[in-house]
């Protein structure tokens, strides 16, 4: 396991971080005479501010990079969390907060099968190349972490910064008593789903309700994440200004058409945060999980005017 601090640390062994947390140095990515190269500690987000290089990403890609690897498998690797719990006082710093929330283990391979195109991914236009990129599994029977995993979609999850924090499952079933679960304990709205494959290509970052909302939107090549909820907590609105800084990246905020008022509290959030948002409204019956592309960009063109 790659301990994210300690790494970028060992990297610039002459620089201290500031207040915020973030050491300003010269570019490791090109021959920097005036330092324009900054660097997250906590989440591992980084930006060159020359106009000669502009790179720009995540603590995967940092490591990636530093370490001269071509496989994005071994950086996966390499950077997978071992421990079972953390401290929420490291998401919020903040000694009022105590409470400890376990690293759900992910479950065994023996209780989990490759995902093939299940109706409920057929129905939302959702193919392998999305089921692929989100790691997606079918779950063929058993319980892993307390929650029965049988005959769901096995969702995996991790951090911005590329750890493995929890799962959570989609169950397949008409007759299930809820649709989606996460295990007891588990850190998943202290996350942002999709989190982790966010990157400077695109222009904006989708803010959605759910995962199936952003594999929806991935299958237009719209990158989004996905808060778990109808609010987003203060952790990730911390993520969010974080992605969206360093990414370059403008807040698009889109939730489900039956949660107006959460869609415009969230708006308002993220402006207040700094950013020119675009906000997105959706009649009632609809939700970003379920739009068709030409409804997408009708949207879109209402909501930026052009």
């Amino acid at each position: 396991m790659v301990d994210k601090t300690h790494y970028i640390l060992s990297k610039f062994p002459n620089c201290s971080p500031n207040m915020k947390g973030t050491i300003n140095t010269h570019c490791p990515f090109h021959d920097d005479v005036r330092p324009s190269f900054s660097i997250d500690i906590e989440e591992g987000l980084f930006i060159c501010g020359s106009k000669s290089c502009g790179i720009r990403g995540n603590f995967p890609l940092f490591y990636k990079l530093m370490e001269n690897i071509d496989s994005w498998k071994q950086v996966w690797d390499d950077l997978k969390e071992k421990s079972t719990n953390f401290n929420i006082n490291d998401v919020f710093k903040s000694a009022d907060y105590t409470k400890e929330l376990e690293i759900s283990e992910f479950p065994p391979d023996s209780l989990l099968e490759p995902l093939a195109q299940v109706d409920y991914l057929l129905n939302r236009g959702i193919g392998q190349d999305v089921i692929d990129k989100f790691g997606l599994k079918y779950g063929i029977y058993g319980k892993a972490t307390g929650i029965s995993i049988t005959g769901s979609i096995v969702c995996p999850v991790w951090d911005i910064d590329g750890r493995y924090m929890t799962f959570q499952v989609r169950y397949l079933k008409p007759d299930a008593s809820m649709r989606w679960c996460n295990p007891s304990g588990s850190p998943i709205q202290h996350l942002l789903y999709g989190g982790w494959l966010v990157s400077s290509d695109k222009n904006t970052l989708w803010l959605v309700e759910g995962a199936s909302d952003v594999w929806r939107l991935a299958s237009y090549g719209i990158q989004a994440v996905g808060l778990n909820t109808k609010e987003a907590s203060p952790s990730q609105l911390n993520k969010i200004t974080k992605l969206c800084k360093y990414m370059n990246l403008t807040p698009v905020v889109c939730m489900d058409g039956d949660a107006q008022e959460a869609n415009e509290k969230l708006f308002n959030e993220v402006e207040a945060l700094g950013f020119d948002a675009v906000l997105i409204k959706l009649d009632y019956e609809e939700d970003p999980g379920g739009l068709q592309y030409s409804r997408v960009v009708e949207l879109w063109r209402d909501a930026v005017g052009n």
